[in-house]
Formats: structure tokens, C-alpha cells, sequence
């Protein structure tokens, strides 16, 4: 079935998860995507457990195709929200995507992220660039080392699990917590 077919007969939804026992429901599935997810990402995912996961973010947006998850989005209370881990499944791999872009481009004028590599690549195939936070402000939102900024005044390379890394911020970030 198509994207338009499943969405018509009512089988495609998102769920917001913010409490832990709902997150626990769920975790052994969503641990499994973001592990597939990132394991050709360098520097991996940065949660070393479930236990992790669970316990150090906010809010679990979550992709179902009736009782399937098949993507996700996670976030931690971090100027706002800030999107941390993301991905999809590899079935219905195409129609999370599609999902995907679509939950990006309705919040990102209310979160924000750090992206590189293949997600950079996805935020401008969905036309986000325009969300591009300059690089100036990336010490105060990170709280992170800073290996340099880029020329460009986006970019900056910082070092994640031991790796540097080229990333950008995308969305909007709230300065005052």
C-alpha cells in the first residue's frame, strides 16, 4: 500500500510519548531502530542503553503504521526542544521519510537540532536550510567544545565520541531557559 492508502484507512499516526512508563512500552523497538540507524554514522548513537535513553530525554515522537513503529524522533529539554536521535525502520522505509520531512517542516519553527552528514543532506532535499542557525551561537546552545567554525557561518566541527564532526544547528532554539 501507498502513503495516500494507508493514511485514508486511518493507519498511519504519530504518538508524542513523555512519560516513562509509556516510553518503556516501547523501548526495546525504538532502541532497535536508532541502534540500525546510526551504526554507519560516525560517532554512533549516543545513548549506551535503553536505561539511557529512556532516562535522559523529554519527548518520543513516534511514526506508526497501525500498531508498527516505523520511525522516530527524539528529544531532550535543551533550549527548548532539541531533536537528539531520529530514524526509521527499514520497512516502510519510504513512507517514514515521507513522515519524517513532514514532522520536520511543521516543528522546526519550535525545535532545533544538530545535523551532519546524511541528515544535512535530507534537512535541504526538504528545503530547511532556510532554518540554518548561525554558528556564532553554537558554544551557548551546545555547551560543547568547539574545534572551529566554519567559514561559511553555519558549519563548525566538534568532536563527538572521539570523532570530529562537521554539523550545522537547524530550527529554532529558545535562548533564555
Amino acid at each position: 500500500m501507498n502513503l495516500k492508502t494507508l493514511e485514508y484507512a486511518n493507519l498511519v499516526h504519530v504518538e508524542e510519548l513523555r512519560r516513562l512508563e509509556d516510553k518503556i512500552l516501547v523501548v526495546d523497538e525504538i532502541f532497535d531502530i536508532l541502534k540500525r540507524a546510526y551504526s554507519s554514522v560516525k560517532g554512533g548513537l549516543h545513548f549506551k542503553s535503553k536505561d539511557d535513553l529512556l532516562l535522559s530525554t523529554d519527548l518520543w515522537r513516534i511514526i506508526y503504521i497501525d500498531t508498527e513503529p516505523i520511525g522516530v524522533l527524539i528529544y531532550k529539554a535543551k533550549f527548548g526542544l532539541k531533536m537528539v536521535a531520529l530514524g526509521v525502520s527499514d520497512i516502510y522505509r519510504k513512507e517514514a521519510k515521507t513522515i519524517l520531512a513532514r514532522i520536520l517542516r511543521e516543528t522546526l519553527s519550535r525545535t532545533w537540532m544538530e545535523v551532519s552528514e546524511g541528515m544535512e543532506r535530507f534537512m535541504l532535499k526538504i528545503g530547511c536550510e532556510k532554518f540554518f542557525v548561525p554558528n556564532i551561537f553554537v558554544a551557548q546552545l551546545t555547551k560543547k567544545s568547539i574545534i572551529k567554525l566554519c567559514d561559511d557561518g553555519y558549519h563548525y566541527i566538534r568532536e563527538i565520541n572521539g570523532i570530529p564532526k562537521r554539523k550545522v544547528i537547524v530550527g529554532f532554539p529558545k535562548f533564555i531557559e
